[in-house]
């Protein structure tokens, strides 16, 4: 498990979602939809950001991904990812939930 020293160390590492070096990996993408979803497996947690590509006009006329919604779900979930709906705020507590539980073992 990757140690954080503190809630700004946290941030970093779920804002840069993209980054396949920390664990997280493109698991799906549908460009029909413009849409694709990033996934980490960390100490029983499934962490999911779903992204759509948009059109912005303003400065200028540019597309990017925007994240659209997290999903933080247990490895044996019995329902499917899409109840397990979240937010940034909440993979960061459960972040520190899972640090404080390495701690403890």
């Amino acid at each position: 498990m990757r140690k954080f020293k503190n809630d700004k160390e946290r941030i970093a590492f779920l804002e840069d979602y993209r980054n396949e070096d920390n664990g997280w990996q493109l698991w799906k993408g549908d460009m029909d939809l413009q849409r694709r979803w990033w996934r980490l497996e960390l100490s029983g947690w499934i962490f999911i950001v779903e992204e759509q590509e948009r059109t912005f006009t303003w400065p200028n006329k540019h597309k990017t991904w925007i994240v659209i919604h997290w999903y933080i779900l247990p490895e044996a979930a019995d329902a499917p990812f899409g109840d397990y709906v979240g937010s940034r705020s909440m993979a960061l507590a459960k972040l520190k939930e899972i640090g404080k539980g390495a701690k403890n073992e």
